[in-house]
């Protein structure tokens, strides 16, 4: 049973009784096509994507240094917006005045519809007005500074009224389809900006590591590749070159970090997680979104082996900013400052929970979100010297750069020409194509499906005619919809979809239970399906979001599972086949009715439109190309299982990690390599050093390391890299400062801000100060060579970046297709591996359709290594996958390129390490065609 969580709602509170906007479209009706020119298309391809600059503009360091201590706080300030909302549900002008006037507000976030406004769901007609009434008096007051507003768009622009909804990340991930990922990412950019708003919450690169986890829908699964793979290109779909189309908006990676590992499954639970798992799962994805120029990210709401994130100098500024290279602007998540206060209890106050947060971490924007203790402690405790305003300083001018980076000094109102393209049918139908290639077949009995022919077809179970069920939360609102007629007929249930493929004539349907499974177990439903050929009994979770989610047990309620055995014992030894439907965002326990039933499908949660592709696949109009990105536990021992455990661990799973069938058999042969060994270490036996990795100085550099060790012994540590020039500094700081050089000026010191991040003396322990449990860590981290560090670009002879250096160097490969030859026939792949390392192997294994009808296969490419001298090797892991189109009776070449990168772990000293020995690549492992080849390491 749902945990009951009446006081655990508190972004969706409202005294007042709500309507439903009738009018979403202003009178219109939505141009049913439009053409665009996608000039970021190019970025798929290209390695240097456009993102966060690694330096402030000058006119924008102007503007922060003539900001007063209470102006800069408030650019780092996020309000949310039931603050602005009136006792009428209207925005109270009176409200908005005093939160710019009074306090400079930089920020506001999230939907009046949570928040009491007056309508259910705001369309973005509405919502740009509102905005653009904030924006108005942020324009006419103070530094005349526009404000940014944030928004969760996390499966399309799911707060604004009208805009196509699409499945939600665990759906997406089931597609593994890149471009299908770009296109949701696009859409959902524009629609957001319709409403006038430019930054958004997503995409989560949490991975999903316990099936408990109510956040588990809103991740790409398990896989740390696979996350990576579909975050970056959703990521740039939703930027594309946000810094000149409008129409894009700044994405934001989150939750950094660990969020997922939460120990009992509950949300916001403490995580434990090896330093050494950390950096080899957890990180992965959040290095993809960095390489692929994400502007923002958000921390988590957890504390990491008993440390809390948003306090945490080690996660948000060792971890994030020096060893990723994150350039970009970092918010906390709702209220976590306060939270070191409230929950953690790490400091004594509110106001010393600010001074820990800003001193000891990089976090550029507070999400308060409920009232002015941020702004009136930081400007006090400047005040009273405990903190820097150069790092107030720092910190506003990321917010103000962001601003400008989306053109809001430019074009600060929204932009009416977007309008006419939200709820476009042309949006529909991507997302409809999303949720199709989504579904996954886990079952199929004596190929049951596809239901040809003239079927009769009886439809019952909570989630059958149930558009909200099909899209989850955080859709409309914060814990979804509360009754179907807030969609307003955007969308279809299963119900109606199975009547389109089969006609009305031919499906019947009857109530039996609710998703609590309350309810008759044994009334007049039973009576009906004696006649059917087919039963389909769609079962699964009603909406919900966050803590209110939280389960004490994974499997599905008892009545639920009931309606199945009395179903199955009536139909047992008939014509009549049971096919059950699973509507849900985590993987939920069927007990023993997963072997009574003929077939399972996984429909995850497709979003409003994803009934009628549902019903495609059951059909046969579309042949089903779904693939688990999550194991599905086959009890609660299993509910902590991954795909890639040690080797020892068990794996029982009821559904292994990228199970699915489709309606054609696709055969896999003749996998071989370009050659048996690869060469990565050097002639002494010691770990080559990647070229990527290595660390340059700039001899140029004027820096210096402040070497005290921290005498007064009070174990905090300093402010994020401030510089000494400002008159409140002492002379003498706390260890682990990187300082510009003596008497340099506030603007040298932002100048050389970036610098900063990446000079740190590697020879030099790390922060002796840090807390006991992190010592180690730090030290060991960055007293390597062989680090991964986002390396100084190359310079000519005068001095200045080489051309092809000056976005950066870093690159992600989005998946398989990516490697090798196809690089050059695929526009979403990056021009090279980016690791530097010609050094490598190709993989080529030939598949075939030996069925009739065409197909859409994904290829997995997993290594393992057969030995590990210092951490056990996984099982398997994934390093890359390619879907690929197989006409009837085509075959195809598939090719995968080995690279040192592909061999990498973090031994348990954390450093990056490849080791020789024999590896072993496994196509498709866990499935029946899995074909493996071994190679050597020397």
């Amino acid at each position: 049973m749902f945990v009951e969580a009446d006081n655990l709602n508190p972004q969706q509170q409202t005294s007042r009784e709500q309507i439903i906007d009738q009018d979403t479209y202003g009178g219109k009706i939505p141009d049913p096509t439009y053409w665009y020119q996608d000039n970021s298309q190019a970025d798929l391809s290209n390695p240097q994507p456009s993102g966060p600059s690694n330096s402030i503009d000058p006119d924008i360091l102007q503007l922060a240094e003539s900001m007063t201590l209470k102006e800069l706080a408030g650019q780092m300030t996020q309000i949310q917006i039931e603050l602005l909302i009136g006792n009428d549900g209207e925005l109270d002008m009176g409200k908005v005045q005093y939160w710019i006037r009074e306090w400079g507000v930089g920020s506001f976030l999230d939907t009046p519809s949570n928040h009491g406004g007056r309508y259910i769901s705001y369309s973005a007609i509405r919502f740009a007005k509102v905005v653009d009434a904030i924006q108005k008096v942020a324009l006419e007051n103070g530094k005349r500074v526009p404000i940014i507003y944030g928004l969760d768009s996390v499966h399309g622009a799911n707060y604004v009224d009208g805009a196509v909804l699409f499945p939600q990340e665990i759906g997406l991930a089931a597609t593994f389809n890149t471009t299908l990922a770009y296109e949701a990412g696009r859409i959902t950019a524009r629609d957001t900006r319709a409403a006038g708003i430019p930054w958004v919450f997503a995409p989560i690169l949490d991975i999903a590591v316990h099936k408990l986890w109510p956040r588990v829908y809103e991740s790409f699964g398990e896989d740390p590749h696979v996350v990576a793979t579909m975050g970056s290109a959703i990521i740039r779909g939703l930027q594309g070159d946000y810094k000149t189309d409008r129409s894009r908006v700044a994405a934001c990676m989150k939750h950094f970090i660990g969020y997922s590992a939460s120990r009992n499954g509950q949300d916001k639970s403490s995580a434990w997680i090896p330093d050494n798992y950390l950096m080899d799962y957890f990180v992965p994805p959040f290095q993809a979104a960095v390489d692929s120029g994400v502007a923002t990210a958000m921390e988590t709401y957890i504390d990491v082996n008993g440390q809390p994130v948003v306090g945490s100098h080690f996660y948000l500024t060792e971890l994030l900013r020096y060893r990723m290279g994150f350039e970009g602007m970092l918010v906390t998540d709702w209220n976590e400052l306060d939270r070191l206060f409230t929950e953690h209890r790490t400091v004594p106050s509110l106001k010393d929970a600010t001074l820990q947060c800003i001193k000891q971490t990089s976090v550029d924007m507070v999400m308060v979100p409920q009232s002015d203790s941020f702004s009136r402690d930081s400007v006090a405790l400047v005040q009273e010297g405990q903190l820097n305003r150069t790092r107030l300083l720092q910190s506003a001018a990321k917010v103000l750069q962001l601003k400008k980076d989306l053109g809001l000094f430019d074009q600060p109102m929204s932009d009416p020409d977007l309008l006419s393209q939200v709820g476009s049918q042309q949006d529909i139908n991507a997302a409809r194509d999303a949720a199709r290639e989504s579904i996954t077949v886990l079952k199929n009995s004596n190929s049951v499906l596809p239901l040809t022919g003239n079927k009769k077809i009886f439809v019952t179970g909570p989630a059958a005619d149930s558009i909200r069920a099909l899209s989850g939360g955080w859709s409309i609102k914060w814990q979804g919809a509360e009754n179907d007629d807030w969609y307003q007929n955007r969308g279809e249930t299963i119900l109606q979809g199975l009547k389109h493929e089969f006609g009305e004539q031919s499906v019947a349907s009857s109530w039996s239970v609710d998703f609590d499974g309350n309810g008759d177990y044994g009334g007049d439903y039973l009576s009906k399906i004696q006649d059917a050929d087919a039963v389909v009994l769609c079962l699964g979770e009603k909406p919900y979001a966050e803590i209110v989610g939280n389960l004490n047990s994974l499997d599905l309620p008892w009545g639920q599972l009931e309606v199945v055995r009395r179903i199955t014992r009536l139909t047992r030894g008939t014509k009549t086949k049971v096919i059950l439907v699973l509507v849900e965002g985590r993987p939920r326990g069927l007990q023993e009715v997963a072997d009574s039933v003929d077939a399972i499908v996984m429909a995850y949660l497709p979003g409003p439109w994803g009934g009628l592709p549902i019903a495609e696949v059951l059909r046969g109009t579309v042949n089903p190309s779904g693939r688990l990105p999550i194991t599905y536990p086959s009890g609660p021992s299993d509910m902590t299982a991954n795909y890639y455990r040690s080797g020892v661990d068990p794996y029982t799973p009821l559904f292994p990690f990228s199970a699915g069938l489709s309606y054609s058999t696709v055969e896999y042969q003749g996998l071989t390599l370009s050659k048996s060994s690869l060469h990565t270490t050097t002639s002494d036996g010691d770990d080559e050093v990647d070229p990527e990795s290595e660390i340059a100085m700039d001899p140029e550099e004027e820096i210096e390391e402040n070497e005290d060790d921290d005498e007064e012994g009070d174990g905090e540590e300093d402010d994020y890299d401030q510089d000494n020039g400002d008159e409140e500094e002492e002379e003498e700081e706390d260890n682990d400062r990187v300082l510009v050089k003596r008497g340099s000026t506030p603007q040298e010191a932002m100048h050389h801000y970036p610098e900063m991040l990446l000079s740190r003396d590697l020879s030099e322990p790390v922060a002796t100060n840090v807390q006991p449990a992190r010592a180690l860590l730090s030290v060991s981290i960055f007293n390597s060579n062989s680090v991964r560090r986002k390396r100084l670009p190359k310079v000519d002879d005068k001095g200045k970046a080489k051309e092809e250096d000056k976005e950066g160097s870093s690159a992600t490969a989005f998946d398989a297709s990516c490697k090798g030859e196809n690089s050059r026939k695929h526009q979403h792949c990056p021009s090279t591996t980016g690791d530097g390392n010609s050094d490598s192997i190709v993989a080529r294994v030939t598949i075939q359709n030996s069925g009739s009808r065409a197909v859409k296969e994904t290829v997995f490419w997993y290594i393992t290594p057969q030995y590990r001298s210092e951490v056990m090797p996984e099982a398997f892991l994934l390093k890359g996958f390619e879907k690929v189109q197989l006409e009837p009776g085509q075959s195809k070449v598939v090719t995968f390129e080995i690279t040192r990168s592909a061999l990498e772990y973090h031994g348990r000293n954390l450093q990056k390490k490849v080791e020789r020995g024999v590896f072993k690549l496994t196509v498709n492992a866990m499935r029946p065609e899995a074909l493996s080849v071994t190679f050597q390491v020397v």
